[in-house]
């Protein structure tokens, strides 16, 4: 059976975005498709309007924004363990130390897909069994809701 959140969305409110990672073998069904320049590091969050638009970005090991998406979602490996720690730590501020980043990294393996495409933007149900999970962006106070 496939999940229906409809209820979620009417405690939320509209225009409360709802965002689907799925990893599949055929990119094809989940047009409109945008994707990183070739080469270049873009976030996956900087893809953000494209998924309010009704655009999926499409990823894969060959080409996929910055190294931190690499890493966490296709297990690239973009540069030496230790830069990469630097750069998470001092240019990033994702940890207070460089041992803190290790240690998370060291918790968190990178995902490891089965298929040669993931795909993130607005959900796909006919497509509902490559999903791998859903994000609801919410404020604080749609969050609040939530718990009631």
């Amino acid at each position: 059976m496939q999940p229906d959140p409809s209820r979620l969305l009417s405690i939320m409110g509209p225009g409360a975005p709802v965002v689907g990672v799925y990893d599949a073998p055929d990119a094809g069904a989940f047009g409109p498709l945008v994707a990183p320049q070739p080469g270049g590091r873009a976030c996956v969050f900087s893809f953000y309007q494209n998924w309010l638009n009704g655009e999926t970005l499409h990823i894969t090991r060959d080409n996929f924004g910055c190294g931190g998406a690499g890493r966490a979602l296709l297990d690239v490996q973009t540069r030496a363990r230790d830069e990469f720690i630097r750069f998470l730590v001092d240019d990033e501020g994702l940890k207070a130390s460089h041992e803190l980043m290790a240690l998370w990294l060291d918790a968190r393996p990178p995902y490891q897909p089965e298929f040669g495409h993931l795909l993130i933007g607005p959900l796909c149900p006919d497509q509902y069994g490559y999903l791998k999970t859903v994000t609801f962006y919410v404020t604080p106070d749609q969050f609040s809701l939530l718990a009631l």
